[in-house]
């Protein structure tokens, strides 16, 4: 992170003074600034490709801004330098639970919170595409040893898409390899369902601390195995039972996605050599955690259960 100071003034009149670059890239160009206005008030400024600022601007954050109370969405803009201006945050949820031990009763709050932002979204017809935990953004308080949560929001919206009924996200490899459904893997169709697997597993993530699709570099072998099929291979031996994998395969795959192959091979290489390892019978979460996981992830997206759906469980009872 680098230190900067430029000011540019909002849609609002407010005008914002930048303190630090806390993300650049040119390939493709982003920047994101933190900056605060002339009441000592902090924000985010974030540039977003002209291409793509109408679009967000109208047809992702204009549908949601009277609705959504846990998706963070554009406080100001400033079009002619093409940034939105967000709320800042003091954490996002990847970093907060590698540095506190959250009580359970906090992880759930945070989790349902969260998971009202992706109904809140779905609700809507937008498919946010790249649910990781940390486009999960957590304000909170930390008095007399205990956190305390103020505030819960879905973050990063800029590969988010409107997906009317009926249609779904193709040709795009959406969001983090660490996070991505089974379909996103195969470039598509991707459409709510997929946001509710990788929901699923910031879900364990939070609980055990672990991504569970992380692949190291030494597990690459020296460059014979490709990353992407041993996540593959993760997510069938976790979640692909016999009859959802082979639906998967015949009937949400085209058959000529050049996937396809990936996944009858992985499929027909477990046997009695190479046994999967079903989440289900996992010995370290309990059994409401693991039937609401399973659920999420089936490898059938269309048997996946809904945001709302998730929301009724029974894991939430009380939260």
């Amino acid at each position: 992170m680098s230190q900067i100071q430029e000011s540019y003034t909002g849609q609002s009149g407010i005008l914002y003074t930048t303190q630090e670059v806390l993300q650049e890239d040119e390939t493709p160009p982003r920047r994101v600034c933190s900056s605060h206005d002339n009441a000592g008030r902090k924000y985010i400024l974030k540039y977003i490709p002209e291409v793509n600022y109408s679009y967000l601007e109208k047809e992702i954050y204009g549908r949601l801004r009277e609705d959504a109370k846990n998706v963070r969405i554009i406080e100001d803009a400033i079009p002619d330098k093409s940034m939105f201006v967000f709320k800042y945050f003091r954490s996002h949820f990847l970093g907060l639970v590698q540095q506190k031990n959250l009580p359970l009763d906090v992880t759930k709050t945070i989790l349902k919170q969260a998971l009202l932002g992706i109904a809140e979204m779905h609700d809507k017809e937008i498919v946010h595409s790249d649910i990781k935990a940390d486009n999960i953004l957590v304000d909170w308080e930390d008095g007399r040893g205990e956190i305390a949560i103020d505030q819960v929001k879905i973050a990063d919206l800029e590969d988010a898409a409107y997906v009317p009924p009926n249609t779904a996200i193709v040709g795009k490899q959406a969001g983090n390899y660490m996070w991505r459904s089974p379909e996103a893997h195969a470039s598509g169709p991707i459409g709510k369902p997929s946001d509710i697997f990788s929901f699923a597993i910031v879900m364990i993530y939070a609980l055990s601390k672990r991504i569970i699709f992380h692949v190291t570099d030494e597990e690459l072998d020296g460059g014979k195995l490709e990353r992407i099929a041993i996540v593959i291979e993760r997510q069938m031996s976790f979640f692909g039972e016999w009859q959802s994998t082979n639906e998967f395969i015949g009937d949400h795959l085209a058959p000529d996605n050049p996937y396809g192959q990936v996944f009858l091979i992985t499929r027909d290489g477990f046997g009695l050599g190479t046994p999967r390892n079903p989440f289900r019978l996992s010995n370290s979460f309990d059994d409401d955690f693991k039937d609401l996981v399973v659920n999420m992830t089936d490898f059938n997206p269309a048997k996946r259960i809904t945001a709302r759906e998730a929301l009724q469980h029974k894991w939430f009872n009380g939260v």
